[in-house]
């Protein structure tokens, strides 16, 4: 604020905040007078001595129009938060708390209210959302427990209580919604997993009951019941047939898109996480083989999903395609904390038949760097080659070591 003021501005306007200090309300006063026409430094200023005289309305006012000017002035935010504090406006003082930590983090004035004001809003509510169940009043009880989740995301028990209640009332879709943040919250917590997955199921969304019960299933390898719900859904899903059309994949001339997406959801799959939520829109894998996989590849952005929501499983990969994922690769990895060092310096690679003007040259360009990708005996790329099943899962197999 202060690198907008004038040298007379700055004089007055921490004379007067000594005042405030001191509480010397009648210097304010007066010291204010001389900050004329108004600007932020005058309204911060009147605001404080508002909230000194108890004046609460009036400095609300005077901080919004500090705001107006400077929206993230946590100062201002902090003189807000108090008057919404005498005022006994809770919800608003949390707002512009919080707003107060997002500046300043370590601000123990504001953690300390911070903290104060989540744990009476939470508990109240919790309280109240009880009171609500014990009266039969579900919506009641729906609409406390949703308000203490604005004050604590972080409590599982709110979610879960919130599980209960939209399983009462059949509504899947909200209930797995709380489910999948209260996994967020404790990824190994083998009963909310094993809930979460019964429900997946009896939404009949069988794609992502897979994907919890084999989760479920590394955290209790010996499990029977596990073991056969697993067993029972790949057999509804015909994922019997996976094994076949996997393992023929290095044997392949040319390998097609879904190919590419079972190696790098088969191969990666300690890597990856769980598919997104919502999956994206794809409206030609219905029979494909590898459809979970294709989801999987396409939701992490490893393979596009072209404009009408086709995905052309059966298209075949080129070099140039492949190049592409595998920078895509890099990148998702990069972006969780991996490092990877160019073995050739980008600049010194200069291919006869991939051009700057080509679609996929920076790809090709930095797979090169990195090693991934190898060059023929004279030297050229061949972007537009098919790429074979065993050129595939070798390249990828690198990139597997690189991550590792």
């Amino acid at each position: 604020m202060t690198v907008t003021m004038g040298l007379q501005e700055r004089v007055v306007a921490e004379e007067t905040w000594n005042h405030l200090r001191r509480g010397d309300l009648a210097a304010v006063e007066n010291s204010l007078k001389r900050l004329t026409p108004p600007r932020p430094s005058y309204y911060l200023l009147s605001g404080f001595l508002q909230l000194m005289r108890g004046e609460n309305k009036a400095a609300t006012d005077s901080f919004y129009l500090v705001l107006k000017e400077i929206p993230r002035l946590a100062l201002a935010q902090a003189g807000l938060a108090q008057a919404y504090l005498n005022l006994g406006d809770e919800e608003a003082a949390f707002s512009s708390l919080r707003e107060v930590l997002k500046e300043e983090p370590d601000n123990n004035w504001a953690k300390k209210e911070f903290s104060a004001l989540k744990t009476k809003r939470t508990d109240s509510l919790r309280e109240a959302a009880a009171a609500a169940l014990k009266a039969n009043n579900l919506q009641g009880a729906k609409e406390a427990l949703l308000q203490a989740l604005h004050y604590s995301p972080e409590a599982s028990d709110l979610h879960l209580s919130l599980v209960r209640l939209y399983r009462q009332e059949k509504n899947l879709p909200a209930a797995l919604t709380h489910l999948k943040a209260a996994i967020d919250l404790s990824p190994q917590d083998k009963e909310l997993l094993r809930i979460y997955a019964d429900t997946l199921l009896e939404a009949e969304q069988y794609s992502r009951a897979l994907e919890a019960l084999e989760r479920l299933l590394e955290l209790k390898p010996e499990d029977k019941e596990i073991q056969a719900k697993l067993a029972a859904l790949k057999d509804k899903l015909g994922i019997v047939e996976l094994p076949s059309q996997y393992e023929n994949i290095p044997r392949l001339e040319a390998i097609s898109r879904e190919d590419l997406a079972s190696l790098i959801a088969i191969k990666f799959k300690g890597f990856l996480p769980p598919l997104s939520e919502p999956p994206p829109i794809i409206v030609d894998i219905a029979t494909s083989w590898a459809s979970r996989f294709i989801l999987q590849a396409a939701s992490l952005g490893f393979l596009d999903v072209y404009p009408d929501h086709t995905f052309r499983p059966k298209n075949i990969v080129t070099r140039a395609e492949m190049a592409d994922t595998l920078v895509r690769l890099l990148n998702f990895f990069r972006q969780r904390g991996k490092k990877f060092i160019a073995q050739i310096p980008p600049e010194k690679i200069i291919l006869p038949d991939v051009t700057p003007e080509h679609a996929f040259y920076a790809s090709v360009i930095e797979a090169i760097a990195y090693q991934l990708m190898e060059l023929s005996a004279d030297k050229r790329f061949n972007p537009e080659r098919p790429v074979s099943g065993l050129e595939a899962s070798r390249t990828l197999e690198v990139l597997l070591a690189l991550v590792k």
